[in-house]
């Protein structure tokens, strides 16, 4: 049996507490007051048309891992003729659940979920930790780079 099940409004707790410790981890902390945002956006979002959550349950109570998938439009071009995009997004497990393929099981689901809906492209920002993990599902470094600007304060 998989572990893997999509998220509900239940699970959104869990799912931000997981994004916290991503953020902690790539050195983002959680200050901001983001959190709020972000659980409201779930709840308006999560299960609909452009945007799922998966999740393994931890034993005994929680989550342990998490992965979200998101469907984005942009302008169409010669990769993506539709101008759809699939992004993957807070692709996390619990430090106490790690090295049990969790992340693998959740990204596989992903994936599925992006075919599924004739996404022929999906990108992500990977932890130097992850990247083995989607190269071993086909993920590759673009041809170009990817820049990010963000405004001075």
């Amino acid at each position: 049996m998989e572990p893997v099940r999509q998220a509900t409004d239940a699970d959104i707790p869990e799912l931000v507490r997981l994004r916290e410790l991503l953020g902690e981890r790539m050195g983002a902390g959680t200050a901001g007051g983001w959190q709020e945002a972000y659980a409201e956006v779930l709840r308006e979002r999560m299960g609909g048309p452009d945007l799922v959550a998966y999740v393994v349950d931890a034993p005994g109570a929680g989550l342990a891992a998490c992965g979200i998938g998101i469907v984005q439009v942009r302008l169409p071009g010669p990769f993506r003729p539709d101008g759809r995009v699939g992004h993957l997004l807070n692709m996390v497990t619990d430090p106490a659940w790690r090295r049990r393929g969790y992340g693998s099981a959740i990204l596989t689901a992903l994936l599925r979920w992006f075919r599924e809906r004739d996404v022929n492209r999906v990108d992500l920002h990977a932890t130097p930790e992850g990247a083995a993990l989607y190269r071993r599902h086909g993920f590759r470094e673009p041809p170009n780079p990817a820049l990010t600007w963000h405004p001075t304060p």
